[in-house]
């Protein structure tokens, strides 16, 4: 009798306490004023991986301007990016290094990466490559996208 009744008596209590904490009287739900969405958590690398041949042909464009190069130099420079970038991609996708060993193994990546542009490069134009900006403006994509447009009518 008493086993029974405590039964009913801890159902009753739940559902009358449901509602009550299913309300969120405290709460801002979301499309009130003051709503903010929950922060997304990354758990993944702070760099992610890129395409080696993508972002060669992005910054062997830009640096082809910049540095008026021959042929030769040009195609020294593509095996140095692609080289550089699928290392910077296979140092990220190791999970077994923490974030302090990809740091330390990326800055050293670094160092060769410049050290190999020492070959055709000179210190200044160095200089002038860590200081160039290669994202692409919206400019240049608006351009990519009226030539792909063209290419297609013509087609």
């Amino acid at each position: 009798m008493k086993k029974t009744f405590l039964v009913f008596l801890g159902i009753f209590i739940c559902c009358i306490f449901q509602p009550i904490s299913a309300q969120q009287v405290d709460r801002i739900q979301r499309g009130q004023r003051g709503y903010t969405p929950p922060p997304k958590v990354s758990y993944e690398t702070y760099i992610e991986l890129k395409d080696p041949y993508e972002e060669t042909n992005i910054i062997l464009a830009k640096c082809i301007k910049a540095f008026d190069l021959d042929a030769f130099e040009k195609e020294i420079l593509k095996n140095i990016l692609i080289k550089n970038f699928e290392s910077q991609n296979a140092i990220l996708n190791d999970k077994k290094n923490s974030r302090e060993d990809r740091k330390k193994k990326i800055f050293e990546l670094d160092k060769t990466f410049y050290s190999e542009l020492s070959s055709i490069l000179s210190a200044e134009e160095i200089e002038k490559y860590r200081g160039m900006d290669f994202e692409e403006t919206k400019e240049e994509k608006k351009q990519k996208k009226k030539n792909r447009r063209k290419n297609r009518k013509t087609l």
